[in-house]
């Protein structure tokens, strides 16, 4: 892999290359958005107003065949359910994928277009304001994972997986956790225990198809958009085969203080439409507590990324928290 560009470095190379893929008005102008996994930009025109969303994907990250896969899946969502989320949009050629080349990088990139879409962000929301968000974002879960069983009954559509190896194996997905410098010691021993103790109860847990299948895996707190009283999803990047309590984790991902409440608000919003056993709501603990240290790998190896710098040292010391007091209720306390 070659060097990975600067996100203005990107930013001023897509200005002259945009109308070569793209039928898009001739004024348009390109604005970085955001850099996470990938890099994303807003495409604006002054003469006609339309707006738009580039991504373009870090290399290494997803071969073509993935990022297809993940395209397909937005569009039969779109096309099958009430559920608003952003339009795919096709190059000239009528290819939803266009391959980009920059000065200063030998790498092959990738992007995808999609439409704008309307909202606020629900990050500094209270509470109270949340509660109703949230189970809509429950309903709409689980609205995914029922098209998902139907569209890819046969789990065919070329994607990874979100299950122990990818989260906690030696070539996990998102990095060794333990290898986060602000996790001290102390820290590392519990959560090294959490994960033990969470790794054999998902083991036992298992795999059947009314637990496992397509998620989303990314409907966190940046993901979301509400327009009045709707709520609209965004980022499909990571979408993939997982438990599908694996989305209820990551959409409390960033509650602490409030964890419970926004739990509960997800769980009742989802059970309006796919009911789970008491099984499942068994190991709501695990999952929730798990992703929470998964997500450390990812900052580690993310260290330079406009997600990571938002992190604070509460979200270590409430992780431990939590961490500690699953140890406690399944007899592993340290």
């Amino acid at each position: 892999m070659g060097t990975l560009l600067e996100p203005d470095d990107i930013r001023e190379q897509l200005q002259s290359q945009l109308l070569l893929h793209y039928d898009l008005p001739g004024d348009t102008k390109v604005y970085h958005l955001k850099y996470s996994e990938n890099f994303t930009y807003r495409l604006e025109s002054e003469m006609t107003g339309e707006k738009y969303v580039l991504r373009v994907n870090r290399p290494g990250y997803h071969d073509l065949t993935e990022l297809e896969s993940e395209l397909s899946w937005i569009r039969a969502v779109k096309r099958d359910t009430d559920i608003r989320t952003a339009d795919v949009l096709p190059g000239k050629d009528g290819k939803f994928i266009q391959q980009l080349a920059f000065t200063g990088s030998t790498d092959k990139y990738v992007c995808s277009l999609f439409s704008f879409v309307e909202g606020i962000g629900i990050r500094g929301m209270s509470t109270e304001e949340l509660i109703p968000y949230q189970k809509q974002i429950g309903e709409i879960t689980a609205k995914l994972h029922l098209h998902a069983m139907t569209w890819n009954a046969d789990n065919s559509l070329p994607r990874f997986h979100w299950d122990i190896e990818d989260m906690f194996g030696d070539t996990s997905r998102w990095g060794d956790w333990s290898k986060n410098p602000a996790l001290t010691p102390e820290q590392k021993e519990i959560f090294a225990k959490t994960v033990e103790i969470g790794c054999k109860k998902l083991e036992k847990y298992g795999k059947s198809s009314d637990r496992y299948g397509l998620i989303h895996s990314d409907l966190n707190i940046n993901n979301i958009l509400v327009d009045g009283d709707q709520v609209k999803i965004l980022d499909f990047d990571d979408c993939g085969y997982g438990w599908f309590l694996f989305d209820l984790s990551t959409a409390v991902l960033e509650y602490d203080t409030n964890l419970s409440e926004m739990t509960r608000a997800w769980l009742d919003g989802y059970q309006t439409v796919r009911p789970l056993s008491a099984e499942d709501l068994e190991e709501v603990d695990t999952f929730i507590v798990l992703r929470k240290i998964v997500r450390m790998g990812w900052i580690a190896s993310h260290w330079d990324n406009d997600t990571v710098k938002r992190v604070t040292d509460r979200y270590y010391t409430e992780t431990e928290k939590l961490a500690r007091a699953y140890c406690e209720r399944n007899g592993g306390c340290l």
